[in-house]
Formats: C-alpha cells, structure tokens, sequence
C-alpha cells in the first residue's frame, strides 16, 4: 500500500471526496452537477457545496512543460466537482495565457543562463525579474484575480529559489490576495533546498501573511524543508497530500493510438540543459544522447515499438530533433515521434502505452494515474519521493551509473509487474482527500 497519505483527514467519513453531509452533519443541499470523470462504482450526482466559492489558483499552467498544466486542471476540475463555482481557474505565475506561450523565449533564455555560472546568473537575472514584476506579471495578477473570494498557490515546484523567480513572483500574488483580503492557502506544492538569503528573506516575510490559511506539500521532503524554512514564519505546519496529476484519468478518457504487433514503449526525453539547469549530477552530454540511443535500440531488440516523446518544453523538443535521426537510423521503423500541445493530448500518448522510461515526473504520475507501468530517470528528489510513495521505486534508474543495456532489462522488469489495482485506488482516493480538504478550508475561510 502506498504510505504516508493515509492520515489525511476532511470533515467526512465518507472514503471518497463526494461528501453526503455538510460538516455538522446535515445534508448537503438537493441541487446538484452531472458527474464527470468519476469512476462508475461514484456515478451519483456531485453536490454542490457553494457555489458562490469562486477560486483562482496560482501555478505555472500554461509553462512549455504540459505536466505543469496537467496537474492544474485536475485540480479545477477537481474542485469544480466538489462544488466550487465555474467561475474557477488558473492565473498563470509567469502571465502566460494559453499553451504554447513564451516558447522561443524559454529556450534563448535557459540557453544563456546554462553558460552562466550560478553566482552570475543570481545577479545577472535581478533586473529582468524587476522590470517583469512591475510591467507584466503585477498587472496580470491584479486583472485575473478579479472576482475570486478564495486563491490556492500550487500545485508544482513553487516553493524554490532559482534565481530569485519564484520568490518574486510569490511575493506580487500574495500581496494582491492581502489587496482583496482574500483567504489562500498553499496546496500540492513542492519545496526545494538551496535557498539564497534573499530568497529566504522574500519568503518567510511573504509567507507570514495574515490571509493564509493552510499549507498543503507533495511530498514528506517537502514537509521538511517547509517546516524548517518557514514554519516559524507562516505559522503553518505543512500537511502532505497526493499531487492532483494523479487524477488525470479521472478527467481524461484513456487513448488507443498505436495499433500492432509489437507491445508500445514511450521513451519521455529531457534535454541535458534541463536537467543540468535543476539538478547538479546532470549526465554528460555527449553520454546522455549515447544512452537514449541504446535504450531504444534496445528497446525495440526487445520486440517493442518505440514511441519517443517530450512533455513540450522547448529545449527537450529541440535536443529531441536532433536526436531523431539516430533514433530513426536504430529503430528500423519501429518507432513513432508524436507531438502534443495539450496536457489532454499527452496523456493520450501516456495512456496508450504498455510501458514508459522518462525523467520528467508528470508524465511518469500521469503513467500512473492511467495504469501504464513506469520506469522514473531519477534526477530530481521529487520523481524519487513519488516512486517512493507508490511503492515503485524499484523501477527507479540512474542513468549516469546505468548502461541502457541494464535500463531496458528494468524497464521490461517494470511491464512484467502490474501496478497494484488496490494501491492504485487507494492512491486516487488519497488525491481527492487533499483536494477535499483544500475545498473546504477554503469555503470555511470565505
């Protein structure tokens, strides 16, 4: 059974979010919402519990990486489901209004930061962030949250200092939730190491705010480091819940695209200036490529059909396009490169898989979420904290200490074990538990 979420607590008994009680035990009222997305075994109709409970949710919907848009619109959804209003959405953090915004930007400017050193990029990158704050990203904030009586921060890995770019931004969103008075509360958020003193600064003064009511992590690392950065400061100690990209298939129908013989493999290929930018034992480059190579090559020696993949961020696109012509020259046709735009339309690649080995932890929660075994490119604390959590991390793979050879052995190791049907719901149930309890201590704090 997956460990650590089963403590999450709401005001019902009931296993599932769709409450048959108000929190004193009356009824909820007889008006009522078609249910969407739900399993069938919870196919009654979902009560409404206000409607009047208008929600702007702070994150990075619409970033080049679709797992971040993924993750937000299972929770509007999700909320929208428990009761709140239509009237409930996402503010892009980086004021971003549609998928697909900002791509040819994002690539120029990771590009340049990638040849900085660290201690250049912190200054360099403080008057871009200025002149963003003041000209783009304040006025945007204030335009959007116009309307709401609730605001939600998270989910995605908010809770960081690179560069100064989320402590900035934090800063303008809960200052125009103080503007309005709003009540907010910090929900699904990943919280990273390696702050700068600024950064802390910034934090702890923007998190002391009068107008938060709670703080919900994604995972038990980030409970630590919240409670030991800004614990004191909030006032809040972080409660862990299930990050709402699991209920992907709650909310997306699962897909059939590639039909055949041969069993699908998707291969989630991220780029090296990505994980170099995030992580410090980024693989070699000229390694890294080597070893997409032999794991398809290997893949299809296996009898698979290779189906080659990025979640949409710009310099995972381009490295892929550079890759192809290799991967094309190994695979001898077994292998499809499909393009998405949507979260919707990645997961429609996700969930027509046998089996998947990818770095970015979206696609690898999304794979679980639709059933679809995973093998997780462990570069990142969270996508480790997440196979951990649902007890897979024995297909967890280091790729700068494993041959391909040995990955695709694992990697068909992992299709060989089904994901466990009973810890599978157990894992959904728990995500509409968190978002159960952020819905309601939002409509009690409204």
């Amino acid at each position: 059974m997956s460990t650590g979420f089963q403590s999450i607590q709401t005001s019902s008994s009931a296993i599932h979010p769709r409450l048959a009680s108000l929190p004193d035990g009356s009824a909820r009222p007889a008006k009522v919402r078609p249910a969407v997305g739900f399993p069938a075994e919870w196919a009654e109709a979902v009560p409404l519990a206000s409607e009047s409970l208008r929600i702007r949710l702070f994150n990075v919907k619409f970033s080049p990486n679709l797992g971040d848009g993924l993750l937000s619109e299972c929770l509007e959804k999700a909320l929208i489901a428990l009761g709140a209003s239509e009237d409930t959405w996402s503010i892009d953090l980086a004021a971003r209004q549609a998928y697909g915004n900002g791509l040819t930007a994002r690539l120029q400017i990771m590009s340049a930061l990638d040849r900085m050193p660290k201690w250049l990029r912190r200054h360099v990158i403080r008057i871009p962030l200025a002149i963003q704050a003041r000209r783009k990203w304040h006025p945007h904030y204030a335009n959007r949250v116009s309307g709401a009586n609730a605001i939600a921060i998270g989910g995605g890995n908010l809770i960081s200092d690179l560069d100064l770019n989320f402590p900035t931004k934090l800063t303008l969103a809960i200052r125009e939730a103080e503007r309005l008075q709003l009540p907010f509360v910090v929900y699904a958020a990943g919280v990273t190491p390696h702050w700068t003193s600024k950064g802390t600064a910034m934090m702890k003064k923007a998190f002391a705010s009068a107008f938060l009511r709670g703080v919900f992590v994604r995972d038990h690392d980030s409970k630590r480091l919240w409670d030991e950065k800004l614990g004191k400061a909030s006032g809040f100690k972080a409660v862990v819940v299930r990050d709402p990209g699991l209920l992907a298939s709650e909310f997306i129908s699962p897909s059939q695209l590639f039909s055949g013989e041969r069993r699908v493999a998707g291969v989630g290929i991220m780029s090296h200036i990505a994980i170099r930018y995030h992580a410090d034992n980024a693989p070699d480059a000229a390694y890294l490529e080597n070893w997409y190579v032999d794991l398809v090559r290997g893949l299809v020696e296996k009898g698979y059909h290779a189906v080659v993949f990025t979640n949409g961020s710009p310099e995972d696109i381009v490295y892929l396009a550079k890759l192809q012509p290799r991967l094309d020259a190994v695979a001898g046709g077994a292998i499809s490169f499909p393009v998405q735009h949507t979260p919707t339309e990645l997961c429609a690649i996700i969930s027509s898989l046998d089996v998947l080995v990818a770095y970015r932890m979206h696609a690898v929660i999304a794979a679980y979420s639709f059933c679809v075994p995973a093998v997780g490119l462990a570069w990142d604390r969270k996508l480790r904290s997440f196979m951990m959590s649902v007890n897979r991390d024995e297909f967890l793979c280091d790729v700068a200490g494993t041959k391909a050879s040995s990955a695709v052995e694992l990697v068909c190791r992992a299709h060989s074990t089904p994901i466990s049907r009973v810890e599978h719901k157990q894992a959904l149930t728990e995500a509409w538990q968190g978002v159960t309890q952020l819905f309601e201590v939002l409509e009690a704090a409204s």
